[in-house]
């Protein structure tokens, strides 16, 4: 895959297609490594990553990240890493936060875009299967 990567540069709001949130995709490091920047104001359940590490880099605001039975409260400039097989989630701390999320290998961001656009819980379950994703649920 790496034969027909090209380097790129992108711009403050630029990425890559049409989604400025997204640096780093599957397409555009031949699956080594996704990166989305993500403004947002809510984060994720506990879950498990089976195929990829996770890392997250937090450029404004705060979130809170529980990994395993650990809880870290992360301000701007902070760095997490999160280890697949390890359930994990987090949230955000306040009205806002702006967050690099990163996987290696990449996949994160075609696992979000067939998440989000599922219709219903029963196919978002079948999504998350496909990509190794297994939600921690009581």
């Amino acid at each position: 895959m790496t034969e027909n990567m090209k380097p790129y540069v992108l711009q403050a709001d630029e990425g890559i297609g049409s989604d400025s949130s997204l640096k780093a995709t599957v397409a555009s490091t031949g699956g080594h490594f996704t990166l989305i920047e993500s403004d947002t104001d809510g984060g994720a359940p506990m879950h498990i990553h089976s195929r990829e590490d996770e890392y997250f880099y937090v450029v404004e605001g705060t979130i809170t990240v529980t990994c395993g039975d650990q809880v870290f409260e992360v301000g701007p400039r902070g760095f997490v890493f999160l280890p697949r097989n390890i359930p994990h989630a987090w949230d955000v701390i306040g009205q806002r936060a702006t967050v690099l999320m990163m996987t290696v290998p990449a996949r994160l961001d075609e696992f979000l875009a067939e998440f989000h656009a599922a219709a219903s819980q029963e196919v978002k379950d079948k999504i998350s299967q496909k990509y190794g994703i297994i939600w921690v649920r009581d």
